[in-house]
């Protein structure tokens, strides 16, 4: 490596410090942080400020001494698109160095592919010169990283090289799941743990394994999978192909069957939070609906957690309102589940911070991912986007 590589490499490292970090440091803290002398950090703190990457900003006074400095993303630098694609909506944001999200524009769709031109026209309605990278969370496996499944929707071995074109700004796509479990890992829940699971419920139920903050992918990029194994012993075939999945009896798809609605196609959200908001007025009737969705989350959650044996297992989506509804169900099936020796410590089973935006806020995350890098930032410090 030589001098100027290694100044690329240690430029790389302090915009991530900074992009990771849970609140800003000083420059003399990134020093430390890098391993660096204090002069070598003020000349990459420059030039780094020079391409309008990073920005210095006046710490509080907290008494005599010399006053502080603590670094930010710049102001006027480069932004991240994100998406969350779901199976009846979508929502576009813009995502800053460091993690800060703003919603841009939200809609609806036909359940169709024509949904991508719909976003792409939404990216275009907002797309500023500062626009790097976009980050794409859908609600569906993507094998291979091009051919995506959607099986609520009846997609298969959709090819998304034909609806993501050269047009499009640079795109990482992923699994909505994955992502969620990757932004708790990164920014709520899951942070600083070496094994956790994920699981985000939206009309099903799909998760990630999270090693040391890493959501792991599977030889074909489609690892994750666990709403379509048989945890809890349902008769019903999926919509997958298979018959008995956990999804058919978690999620918003169980409570719209529950009370006589076909699941699927994305259809039958309001039904399924009208069942909420009577289960929690004391409806017996969804309260019953409710208290079977959460004894079949549990009861999964126990099963994997055999094998897999995480420190915590943290929910997003509709897994936040059957934690706050239904813990003492959820937790009570989860332990039942376990082999005995493991239940005087059963998994920590926790609310996910960042709530129904996980797949937004990961989307955000792998898009960064996608550019701090020695490439990157050498073409932005030579005036390059």
């Amino acid at each position: 490596m030589t001098s100027a590589d290694l100044r690329i490499h240690n430029q790389v490292r302090l915009l991530r410090a900074v992009h990771d970090a849970a609140e800003p440091f000083t420059r003399a803290e990134a020093a430390r942080l890098l391993g660096i002398g204090r002069n070598t950090a003020a000349a990459l703190v420059g030039e780094l400020e020079q391409a309008r990457l990073l920005h210095e900003v006046p710490a509080e006074t907290s008494g005599r001494g010399r006053p502080t400095t603590l670094l930010v993303p710049h102001p006027q630098g480069p932004l991240a698109f994100a998406v969350d694609f779901r199976e009846d909506t979508w929502t576009l944001a813009a995502a800053e160095l460091g993690g800060a999200v703003t919603e841009l524009e939200t809609g609806e769709h036909d359940r169709t592919p024509n949904v991508f031109a719909e976003i792409r026209a939404a990216v275009a309605r907002h797309e500023t010169p500062r626009l790097t990278v976009l980050g794409f969370a859908t609600s569906g496996p993507i094998r291979d990283g091009h051919r995506l499944h959607i099986s609520h929707l009846g997609w298969d071995e959709v090819e998304l090289g034909e609806l993501i074109g050269p047009d499009w700004p640079r795109t990482v796509i992923d699994n909505d799941a994955r992502l969620a479990g990757l932004a708790e890992a990164r920014r709520g829940a899951l942070r600083g743990m070496g094994t956790a699971l994920h699981f985000h419920i939206d009309f099903d139920i799909g998760g990630t394994l999270l090693l040391a903050g890493d959501a792991q992918r599977g030889g074909h990029n489609i690892a994750g999978e666990f709403g379509h194994m048989p945890l809890s012993g349902s008769t019903l075939r999926c919509m997958c192909g298979v018959q008995g999945c956990w999804s058919l009896d978690v999620g918003a798809n169980a409570l719209i069957r529950r009370f006589g609605e076909a699941p699927g196609y994305g259809a039958g959200r309001e039904l399924a939070q009208e069942v909420l908001r009577r289960a929690e007025a004391g409806d017996v009737e969804a309260g019953a609906a409710l208290d079977d969705n959460a004894a079949a989350l549990g009861k999964g959650l126990g099963a994997l957690a055999n094998a897999l044996d995480p420190e915590a297992i943290s929910l997003s989506g509709l897994g936040v309102e059957l934690i706050r509804l239904r813990r003492a169900v959820i937790e009570a099936q989860c332990v039942e589940a376990l082999m005995e020796f493991r239940r005087n410590e059963p998994p920590q089973i926790v609310a996910g911070k960042l709530g129904g935006a996980g797949p937004l806020r990961g989307a955000a995350e792998v898009a960064w991912d996608a550019v701090l890098n020695a490439d990157w930032v050498k073409a932005r410090l030579t005036g390059g986007r």
